[in-house]
């Protein structure tokens, strides 16, 4: 339940978007668009630049700051391409910002793997869930990460899909927590159904309609259920296992870095803007979020020694 189970967070920036914005609707971004792209660029897009970037992205790039430049000359602010603020590439990233935050969110998770793994036996209980629940997240933030530095329809969808799996995988962990890893008609039920979900919100989202709407509803809908049952069993264990605290206070933090999202505005310097401070906000959390894990594990290990003294 660390930062990115929360990634409803993420969707107040990304699920709202469109596919055309003010900039790229403008007569002077497509006119300066057609003509760049009759003028310079060959029907094999010539040579690819970078991160795979074309002829014709390089046009779209040069005329996105020709026609940010007529609009803030003309009073009209800064305008949106393609639902995106202007961001000046760094080494050929597209969200230089949110890019490298997203890595540094990765390299959280990796470190705090392995000082899970350094200080938790294999034998504790729920071991390979919070495991499982590390790659998911590695994976997820290794995927925003690509997003970030090239939005294509795949690094979109690969995006939005790792995102909401982290959300569903916290729930999941949630549940397993609260019945216990034992074989159960509970928690067999919840890890079909988690399952199932998943499918089916790929298979729609990728077969039927990507609906950015449903996708927003679904993470919020989870997200939402994954934040109460953890709160709520953090109220049901306080008294027993003072670890607790780190687990709620995961949470709250993750809810108030929420407020950074509804600031929306132009980057500043052209490169920071409020959904790469929340990217840079969330980076910290993991220390927080791994240490409660292993305080857990180690101390349902003790609790079962214990019983087995008894």
């Amino acid at each position: 339940m660390h930062q990115d189970l929360f990634f409803v967070v993420f969707l107040i920036c990304c699920f709202g978007l469109g596919c055309c914005s003010s900039g790229d609707r403008s007569h002077w971004f497509q006119s300066c668009l057609a003509n760049c792209v009759e003028n310079n660029c060959t029907n094999t897009e010539g040579p690819a630049r970078g991160l795979i970037w074309t002829c014709s992205d390089d046009c779209k790039y040069e005329c996105m700051w020709s026609t940010v430049e007529t609009f803030v000359d003309n009073g009209m602010g800064v305008p949106q391409f393609y639902g995106k603020w202007p961001f000046v590439q760094w080494l050929g990233l597209q969200e230089p910002a949110s890019a490298i935050f997203s890595i540094l969110n990765l390299l959280g998770h990796v470190l705090m793997l392995r000082r899970f793994t350094s200080l938790v036996p294999r034998h504790a209980p729920l071991f390979w869930l919070w495991i499982t629940y590390s790659l998911v997240c590695i994976n997820a933030w290794l995927w925003s990460t690509v997003f970030h530095a090239k939005d294509t329809d795949l690094t979109e969808k690969l995006d939005y899909f790792c995102a909401f799996s982290m959300v569903l995988f916290s729930f999941y962990s949630a549940c397993i927590r609260f019945f216990g890893p034992q074989l159960s008609w509970p928690t067999v039920t919840i890890t079909l159904l988690c399952l199932g979900f998943m499918i089916y919100h790929i298979f729609y989202l990728s077969l039927v309609m990507f609906d950015y709407g449903y996708n927003m509803r679904a993470n919020i809908l989870v997200g939402a259920v994954n934040v109460t049952a953890w709160l709520a069993w953090c109220h049901q264990q306080r008294e027993r296992a003072a670890h607790v605290w780190k687990c709620a206070a995961t949470v709250v933090l993750v809810s108030v870095s929420v407020l950074l999202e509804t600031a929306d505005f132009p980057p500043l310097a052209w490169t920071l803007d409020a959904h790469a401070l929340w990217h840079l906000s969330t980076c910290p959390l993991p220390l927080l979020w791994y240490s409660f894990l292993i305080d857990d594990c180690l101390y349902q290990l003790s609790q079962k020694k214990l019983q087995k003294s008894v």
